[in-house]
Protein backbone atom coordinates (compact mmCIF):
# COMPACT_ATOMS: atom_id res chain seq x y z
CA UNK A 1 0.00 0.00 0.00
CA UNK A 2 2.65 2.40 1.11
CA UNK A 3 4.33 1.36 -2.32
CA UNK A 4 1.57 2.15 -4.37
CA UNK A 5 1.09 5.61 -2.70
CA UNK A 6 4.71 6.63 -3.21
CA UNK A 7 4.52 5.52 -6.69
CA UNK A 8 1.61 7.26 -7.25
CA UNK A 9 2.87 10.60 -5.70
CA UNK A 10 6.49 10.32 -7.92
CA UNK A 11 3.41 9.79 -10.85
CA UNK A 12 1.97 13.11 -10.12
CA UNK A 13 4.99 15.26 -9.23
CA UNK A 14 6.17 14.02 -12.95
CA UNK A 15 2.76 14.95 -14.63
CA UNK A 16 3.32 18.25 -12.65
CA UNK A 17 6.93 19.11 -14.33
CA UNK A 18 6.01 17.88 -17.69
CA UNK A 19 2.97 20.50 -17.47
CA UNK A 20 5.15 22.96 -16.17
CA UNK A 21 7.69 22.48 -19.03
CA UNK A 22 5.13 22.29 -21.92
CA UNK A 23 3.56 25.71 -20.30
CA UNK A 24 6.94 27.24 -20.26
CA UNK A 25 7.60 26.31 -23.38
CA UNK A 26 4.62 27.71 -24.95
CA UNK A 27 5.23 30.60 -22.81
CA UNK A 28 8.71 31.13 -24.67
CA UNK A 29 7.60 30.58 -28.13
CA UNK A 30 4.79 33.33 -27.56
CA UNK A 31 6.88 36.01 -26.34
CA UNK A 32 10.12 34.92 -27.46
CA UNK A 33 10.85 38.17 -28.75
CA UNK A 34 9.97 40.10 -25.43
CA UNK A 35 11.94 37.46 -23.72
CA UNK A 36 14.99 38.29 -26.09
CA UNK A 37 14.28 41.60 -25.69
CA UNK A 38 14.86 41.53 -21.74
CA UNK A 39 18.05 39.25 -21.92
CA UNK A 40 20.05 41.72 -24.07
CA UNK A 41 18.40 44.77 -21.50
CA UNK A 42 19.85 42.42 -18.50
CA UNK A 43 22.96 41.96 -20.48
CA UNK A 44 23.42 45.97 -21.30
CA UNK A 45 22.90 46.99 -17.78
CA UNK A 46 25.22 44.33 -16.81
CA UNK A 47 27.56 45.95 -18.53
CA UNK A 48 27.19 48.98 -18.02
CA UNK A 49 27.26 48.64 -14.11
CA UNK A 50 30.13 46.71 -13.85
CA UNK A 51 32.89 49.33 -14.52
CA UNK A 52 30.69 51.81 -12.07
CA UNK A 53 31.06 48.93 -9.72
CA UNK A 54 34.73 48.32 -10.14
CA UNK A 55 35.32 52.17 -9.89
CA UNK A 56 33.68 52.00 -6.29
CA UNK A 57 35.21 49.08 -5.26
CA UNK A 58 38.71 50.39 -6.27
CA UNK A 59 37.94 53.59 -4.95
CA UNK A 60 37.03 52.20 -1.22
CA UNK A 61 40.35 49.20 -1.50
CA UNK A 62 43.76 49.53 0.38
CA UNK A 63 46.44 49.81 -2.29
CA UNK A 64 47.55 45.61 -1.73
CA UNK A 65 44.16 44.55 -2.78
CA UNK A 66 44.04 46.55 -5.90
CA UNK A 67 46.82 45.01 -7.19
CA UNK A 68 46.39 41.45 -5.78
CA UNK A 69 46.46 38.16 -8.04
CA UNK A 70 44.40 36.67 -8.40
CA UNK A 71 42.11 39.46 -9.23
CA UNK A 72 39.50 39.86 -5.81
CA UNK A 73 35.86 40.43 -7.37
CA UNK A 74 34.13 41.16 -4.08
CA UNK A 75 35.28 43.60 -1.15
CA UNK A 76 37.36 42.65 1.92
CA UNK A 77 38.37 45.28 4.04
CA UNK A 78 37.15 48.68 2.83
CA UNK A 79 39.42 52.11 3.38
CA UNK A 80 38.72 55.68 3.09
CA UNK A 81 42.36 56.03 2.35
CA UNK A 82 42.17 56.93 -1.04
CA UNK A 83 39.21 59.69 -0.46
CA UNK A 84 41.03 61.09 2.33
CA UNK A 85 44.02 61.42 0.21
CA UNK A 86 42.74 62.80 -2.59
CA UNK A 87 40.52 65.33 -1.13
CA UNK A 88 42.73 66.68 1.61
CA UNK A 89 46.04 65.85 -0.67
CA UNK A 90 49.06 63.90 -0.03
CA UNK A 91 52.86 64.21 -0.70
CA UNK A 92 52.08 63.11 -4.62
CA UNK A 93 48.81 65.16 -5.51
CA UNK A 94 47.31 68.58 -4.10
CA UNK A 95 43.80 68.16 -2.65
CA UNK A 96 40.94 68.23 -5.27
CA UNK A 97 38.55 70.55 -3.73
CA UNK A 98 40.30 73.47 -5.57
CA UNK A 99 39.88 71.42 -9.20
CA UNK A 100 36.42 70.76 -7.99
CA UNK A 101 35.25 74.22 -7.51
CA UNK A 102 37.26 75.48 -10.35
CA UNK A 103 35.20 73.60 -12.80
CA UNK A 104 31.76 74.27 -11.27
CA UNK A 105 32.17 77.52 -11.24
CA UNK A 106 33.49 77.68 -15.61
CA UNK A 107 30.42 75.03 -15.69
CA UNK A 108 27.85 76.70 -14.62
CA UNK A 109 28.37 80.04 -16.07
CA UNK A 110 29.04 78.64 -19.38
CA UNK A 111 25.71 76.87 -18.47
CA UNK A 112 24.09 79.84 -18.33
CA UNK A 113 25.05 81.77 -20.98
CA UNK A 114 25.22 78.84 -23.43
CA UNK A 115 21.60 77.81 -22.62
CA UNK A 116 20.61 81.62 -22.81
CA UNK A 117 22.05 82.52 -25.98
CA UNK A 118 20.85 79.10 -27.44
CA UNK A 119 17.18 79.64 -26.90
CA UNK A 120 17.00 82.74 -27.94
CA UNK A 121 18.88 81.87 -31.29
CA UNK A 122 16.69 79.05 -31.25
CA UNK A 123 13.38 80.83 -31.20
CA UNK A 124 14.31 83.39 -33.93
CA UNK A 125 15.09 80.62 -36.00
CA UNK A 126 11.66 79.07 -35.51
CA UNK A 127 9.88 81.50 -34.96
CA UNK A 128 10.77 84.27 -37.86
CA UNK A 129 13.13 82.04 -39.55
CA UNK A 130 16.30 84.14 -39.47
CA UNK A 131 18.60 83.17 -41.54
CA UNK A 132 16.26 80.52 -43.95
CA UNK A 133 17.82 76.90 -43.77
CA UNK A 134 21.14 77.99 -43.92
CA UNK A 135 22.10 79.20 -40.21
CA UNK A 136 20.73 76.23 -38.43
CA UNK A 137 23.13 74.15 -40.58
CA UNK A 138 25.93 76.46 -40.17
CA UNK A 139 25.71 76.67 -36.58
CA UNK A 140 25.69 72.82 -36.24
CA UNK A 141 28.30 72.62 -38.73
CA UNK A 142 30.58 74.55 -35.74
CA UNK A 143 30.19 71.09 -33.66
CA UNK A 144 31.72 69.37 -36.40
CA UNK A 145 35.31 70.23 -35.93
CA UNK A 146 36.68 68.04 -33.35
CA UNK A 147 38.73 69.79 -30.49
CA UNK A 148 41.83 68.79 -31.38
CA UNK A 149 41.91 70.51 -34.95
CA UNK A 150 41.69 74.18 -33.57
CA UNK A 151 43.19 74.12 -30.19
CA UNK A 152 46.84 75.12 -31.72
CA UNK A 153 45.22 78.11 -33.24
CA UNK A 154 43.37 78.89 -30.50
CA UNK A 155 46.30 78.71 -28.13
CA UNK A 156 48.57 81.21 -30.02
CA UNK A 157 45.30 83.71 -30.12
CA UNK A 158 44.59 83.18 -26.48
CA UNK A 159 48.52 83.67 -25.95
CA UNK A 160 48.22 86.92 -27.94
CA UNK A 161 45.53 88.15 -26.18
CA UNK A 162 46.32 87.04 -22.47
CA UNK A 163 43.53 84.76 -22.21
CA UNK A 164 45.68 81.46 -21.20
CA UNK A 165 45.09 80.31 -17.76
CA UNK A 166 42.04 82.64 -16.79
CA UNK A 167 38.74 82.10 -15.64
CA UNK A 168 37.06 84.18 -18.40
CA UNK A 169 39.15 82.70 -21.59
CA UNK A 170 37.88 78.95 -20.70
CA UNK A 171 34.22 79.85 -19.94
CA UNK A 172 34.19 81.87 -23.37
CA UNK A 173 35.82 79.00 -24.96
CA UNK A 174 32.60 76.65 -23.81
CA UNK A 175 29.87 79.10 -24.53
CA UNK A 176 30.91 79.56 -27.92
CA UNK A 177 31.21 75.48 -28.49
CA UNK A 178 27.95 74.71 -26.38
CA UNK A 179 25.65 77.14 -28.38
CA UNK A 180 25.17 75.14 -31.23
CA UNK A 181 24.24 71.85 -28.98
CA UNK A 182 22.04 74.36 -27.22
CA UNK A 183 20.49 75.95 -29.86
CA UNK A 184 19.28 72.70 -32.16
CA UNK A 185 18.31 71.34 -28.86
CA UNK A 186 16.16 74.07 -28.28
CA UNK A 187 14.95 74.26 -32.18
CA UNK A 188 13.37 70.99 -31.21
CA UNK A 189 11.68 71.98 -27.95
CA UNK A 190 10.35 75.36 -29.84
CA UNK A 191 8.79 73.55 -32.77
CA UNK A 192 6.39 71.34 -30.49
CA UNK A 193 4.71 74.02 -28.77
CA UNK A 194 2.46 75.42 -30.46
CA UNK A 195 2.35 78.70 -32.24
CA UNK A 196 -1.21 80.05 -31.35
CA UNK A 197 0.04 80.39 -27.48
CA UNK A 198 1.93 83.00 -28.35
CA UNK A 199 -0.31 84.64 -31.42
CA UNK A 200 -3.15 84.79 -28.37
CA UNK A 201 -0.99 86.85 -26.52
CA UNK A 202 0.09 89.07 -28.95
CA UNK A 203 -3.42 89.68 -29.63
CA UNK A 204 -4.14 90.92 -26.03
CA UNK A 205 -1.15 93.62 -26.37
CA UNK A 206 1.98 91.79 -25.92
CA UNK A 207 4.91 92.50 -27.42
CA UNK A 208 7.37 89.87 -29.25
CA UNK A 209 9.72 89.77 -26.20
CA UNK A 210 6.90 89.46 -23.84
CA UNK A 211 5.33 86.85 -25.62
CA UNK A 212 8.59 84.93 -25.51
CA UNK A 213 9.49 86.19 -21.38
CA UNK A 214 6.01 85.17 -20.22
CA UNK A 215 4.34 82.49 -22.38
CA UNK A 216 7.19 80.83 -24.16
CA UNK A 217 9.89 80.77 -21.88
CA UNK A 218 7.80 79.07 -18.64
CA UNK A 219 6.55 76.53 -21.42
CA UNK A 220 10.22 75.83 -21.82
CA UNK A 221 11.38 74.71 -18.38
CA UNK A 222 11.48 70.78 -19.59
CA UNK A 223 14.13 71.55 -22.76
CA UNK A 224 15.52 74.61 -20.82
CA UNK A 225 16.56 71.78 -18.37
CA UNK A 226 17.52 69.00 -20.67
CA UNK A 227 19.42 71.57 -22.71
CA UNK A 228 21.43 73.12 -19.33
CA UNK A 229 21.87 69.65 -18.01
CA UNK A 230 24.25 68.72 -21.36
CA UNK A 231 25.65 71.57 -21.79
CA UNK A 232 26.76 71.02 -18.02
CA UNK A 233 27.82 67.78 -18.89
CA UNK A 234 29.78 68.48 -21.87
CA UNK A 235 31.62 71.66 -19.95
CA UNK A 236 32.38 69.54 -17.09
CA UNK A 237 33.95 66.94 -18.67
CA UNK A 238 35.94 68.91 -21.37
CA UNK A 239 39.54 67.65 -21.66
CA UNK A 240 41.41 68.84 -24.25
CA UNK A 241 40.92 72.49 -23.85
CA UNK A 242 41.24 72.98 -20.59
CA UNK A 243 44.65 70.88 -20.69
CA UNK A 244 46.03 73.15 -23.51
CA UNK A 245 44.93 76.70 -22.47
CA UNK A 246 45.03 75.87 -18.45
CA UNK A 247 48.35 76.37 -16.21
CA UNK A 248 48.79 76.50 -12.70
CA UNK A 249 45.73 78.89 -11.39
CA UNK A 250 43.15 77.84 -13.03
CA UNK A 251 42.89 74.67 -13.47
CA UNK A 252 39.39 72.02 -14.04
CA UNK A 253 39.10 69.02 -12.43
CA UNK A 254 39.70 66.61 -15.47
CA UNK A 255 43.33 67.97 -15.54
CA UNK A 256 43.17 67.17 -12.34
CA UNK A 257 43.54 63.12 -13.24
CA UNK A 258 46.55 63.14 -15.14
CA UNK A 259 48.29 64.44 -12.50
CA UNK A 260 47.64 61.43 -9.96
CA UNK A 261 50.90 59.84 -11.42
CA UNK A 262 54.84 59.86 -11.31
CA UNK A 263 57.75 58.80 -13.14
CA UNK A 264 57.41 55.53 -11.57
CA UNK A 265 53.64 54.43 -10.90
CA UNK A 266 49.84 55.69 -11.40
CA UNK A 267 47.83 55.72 -8.15
CA UNK A 268 44.91 53.72 -9.46
CA UNK A 269 42.91 54.38 -6.04
CA UNK A 270 43.71 57.97 -5.90
CA UNK A 271 42.96 57.92 -9.20
CA UNK A 272 39.37 56.00 -8.68
CA UNK A 273 38.40 58.30 -5.77
CA UNK A 274 38.90 61.46 -7.91
CA UNK A 275 36.85 60.05 -10.48
CA UNK A 276 33.92 59.23 -7.75
CA UNK A 277 33.73 62.35 -5.99
CA UNK A 278 33.66 64.34 -9.80
CA UNK A 279 30.27 62.62 -10.55
CA UNK A 280 28.81 64.27 -7.42
CA UNK A 281 28.41 68.25 -9.19
CA UNK A 282 27.12 66.08 -12.48
CA UNK A 283 24.58 63.74 -10.64
CA UNK A 284 23.24 66.93 -8.00
CA UNK A 285 22.55 69.11 -11.07
CA UNK A 286 20.54 65.97 -12.63
CA UNK A 287 19.35 65.34 -9.50
CA UNK A 288 17.89 68.89 -8.88
CA UNK A 289 16.66 69.08 -12.85
CA UNK A 290 14.96 65.40 -12.18
CA UNK A 291 10.91 67.08 -12.08
CA UNK A 292 11.47 68.31 -15.74
CA UNK A 293 13.77 65.77 -17.37
CA UNK A 294 11.00 62.54 -18.40
CA UNK A 295 9.12 65.65 -19.77
CA UNK A 296 11.63 67.22 -21.32
CA UNK A 297 12.82 64.07 -23.01
CA UNK A 298 9.64 63.55 -24.71
CA UNK A 299 9.06 67.51 -25.62
CA UNK A 300 11.22 67.86 -28.43
CA UNK A 301 9.40 65.13 -30.53
CA UNK A 302 6.01 65.92 -30.00
CA UNK A 303 4.89 67.38 -33.00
Amino acid sequence: METELVSISERRIEERGWVGQRVWGRYLRRHWNQVLAWIVVLLFLLGSALPIYWLVLTAFRPRDEIFAQPVILTPRTLSLVNVREVLLGAINNDPLLRYLITSLIISVIATVFATTLGVMCAYGIVRFQVGGTFLPMWILSQRFFPPIAVVVPLFFIYKRLGLLDTYHGLILLYIVFNIPLAVWLMIGFIRSLPVEIEEAALVEGASYWQAFVKVTLPLLRPGLAITALFVFIFCWNEYVFAYQLAGSDVVPVTVYFPRLRTGHMLFFGGLAAASLLSLIPSLAFAWGMQRYLVRGLTLGGIK
